[in-house]
């Protein structure tokens, strides 16, 4: 019989659910995986409804429709099989029960008191969503959370591991596989996704799938979608005989044996309790609509407490982002200020010791401008995974409140290599825009400006050109300056803002030509033949 095999149908899909996301932000790459792998991740819920809102009408971005009527007709089916971080907390619960005595095993029926949690908490992700912050999305969101755990905590571990195999077989003279490049993270990030980590396995471990029914807001929105499916969970009164066996193993604590009642809006569908019962006590079908009791669903109060305090929420929309416009539209002006002021005490005291400021952070390429990305962007952290350079690096507080941990180009660290375009290729909430390489090429994310007084060429009178020589558009160029020393001379609109030259330059500590981030991108213009690129650009960057 099918219902004897549902916990076992549940945990093939989920295992492949998770080993395909949790692979492809390893970077674990083949044709074959990652057209798979691409494939599901259409159908993660809020990166889908982003996609959707940048991607109008785009078929890919569909998924979040399909999770609905899964919701619809058989429960919060995504929270059990499709979700990554729900199948995370399962391994976390399944691992932290053979830590603990038999009795402490068990979980036990809770009413649904967390109600005002619950439905606050998406209250607020919702207000600030609208007001134009994903800050509560890229910190509660469970494909987001999934994402920074791997990249940030799993992809350093997997590396090493890597190569040490790699460096073990090279003693043996066996030279199968590459070392893998570890990237470097900004140590908030990293505190910020161990934080995250630690919460989510000490509620996993202590009270299952708590996390679930309380912070996360797609758990709380499928619970009002899924409140009364097609398919759910119901007791069969006559068989039961009150042994409470369901109950224990509910990691959701949504049965009560004692009163024969489910709450199907935290119910996850699990299948753990039809497993556990040998007298056909409980099962999984279609509600019939005869029944006499009523699950415990969020009714009346509770759904106009939730209206209201969104409603309310609401009106503080306007003041939100006018003060965060203010914020934003001061910092640069004031940033400018202080470079110049710091440019006149410092004069020429050496090559690299004028400090630089970016006005604003690049985005990536294909991204359209700060406004769009940080409207669409979960900080998933699968570009920066993706980036085969390693320029796109997790920020912290680089976009403000409604950017929160979004990702930027650091480069300090890197550069943006002129012909890829993996980014587009991968980001699953249309932030990052799919884009041709040849279209990519002239996409200006950034522009170049150059500090004549920190040269090398012009503190230390030496020969360098570093940034010109790695300019792919010769957007840099060296022009004579005088004792047949050249300098550098830059053409803003050549520049696409790869970062290539501020990433080459030598000068410590601070950079003497370097890129600014453009707020909305703009299209360089475009290099003719006899102009560029010069062949040495197809080489790898030498440095």
């Amino acid at each position: 019989m099918i219902q004897a095999h549902l916990r076992k149908i549940r945990i093939i899909i989920s295992l492949v659910f998770f080993a395909a996301l949790l692979l492809l932000f390893l970077g674990i790459s083949t044709i074959v995986f990652d057209a798979i792998a691409n494939t599901l991740l259409h159908f993660q819920f809020l990166p889908s409804i982003l996609r959707f809102m940048a991607l109008f009408f785009s078929i890919t971005a569909m998924g979040f429709v399909l999770v609905i009527i899964l919701t619809l007709v058989f429960g919060r089916v995504y929270c059990s099989s499709i979700c990554p971080l729900g199948t995370l907390q399962d391994i976390i619960i399944a691992i932290s029960r053979r830590f603990k005595s038999k009795k402490k095993r068990r979980f036990l029926f809770t009413s649904n008191r967390k109600r005002i949690l619950r439905y606050g908490v998406l209250a607020l992700t919702v207000i600030f969503w609208l007001s134009g912050s994903l800050f509560l999305v890229n910190l509660l969101d469970p494909y987001s959370n999934f994402g920074k755990i791997t990249v940030s905590l799993l992809q350093p571990v997997y590396v090493w591991l890597h190569n040490a195999l790699v460096f073990t077989l090279e003693s043996f003279d066996i030279f199968a596989i590459r070392p893998l490049s570890l990237h470097t993270l900004p140590l908030d990030v990293v505190i910020i996704s161990a934080a995250i980590f630690l919460t989510i396995v000490l509620m996993a471990a202590l009270r299952g799938r708590l996390f679930c029914n309380t912070l996360c807001p797609v758990g709380s929105t499928l619970g009002l979608i899924g409140s009364k499916p097609l398919f759910r969970i119901t007791f069969n009164e006559a068989a039961c005989t009150f042994c409470k066996r369901c109950e224990f193993v509910c990691k959701a604590e949504c049965l009560d044996s004692k009163n024969h009642e489910v709450d199907h809006s935290r119910c996850i569908n699990c299948f753990n309790c039809v497993e556990s019962c040998t007298q056909g006590g409980i099962s999984y079908s279609v509600q019939k609509k005869t029944l006499q009791k009523q699950t415990v669903t969020p009714q009346g109060t509770n759904k106009r407490q939730f209206l209201l305090t969104l409603f309310s929420g609401l009106l503080s929309i306007p003041l939100i982002n006018k003060k965060v416009s203010a914020q934003r539209g001061g910092g640069g002006q004031r940033c400018q200020r202080q470079h110049d002021r710091e440019r006149q005490r410092l004069g020429p005291a050496g090559a690299g010791m004028i400090p630089i400021e970016h006005q604003r952070p690049a985005t990536p390429p294909g991204s359209i401008s700060h406004d769009h990305f940080t409207k669409h962007c979960i900080a998933c952290y699968l570009c920066v995974s993706a980036c085969p350079t390693k320029v796109i690096v997790p920020s912290f507080y680089a976009y403000g409140l409604e950017g929160f941990m979004q990702p930027t180009l650091d480069f300090n660290r890197s550069f943006c290599n002129y012909d890829c375009v993996k980014c587009t290729e991968v980001c699953p909430t249309g932030a990052i825009t799919r884009q041709t390489p040849e279209k990519k090429q002239l996409i200006q994310i950034g522009v170049v400006r150059f500090l004549v007084e920190s040269c090398v060429v012009t503190v230390d009178q030496t020969d360098c050109g570093a940034c010109s020589e790695h300019c792919p558009t010769k957007a840099v160029q060296m022009v004579p300056w005088k004792d047949g020393l050249f300098i550098p001379e830059i053409t803003p609109s050549l520049c696409v803002g790869c970062g290539a030259c501020e990433f080459a330059c030598p000068t410590e500590p601070y950079k003497a030509i370097y890129v600014d981030g453009r707020e909305v991108h703009r299209m360089a213009r475009a290099i003719i033949d006899d102009e560029g690129p010069r062949e040495d650009d197809a080489d790898d960057f030498p440095f």
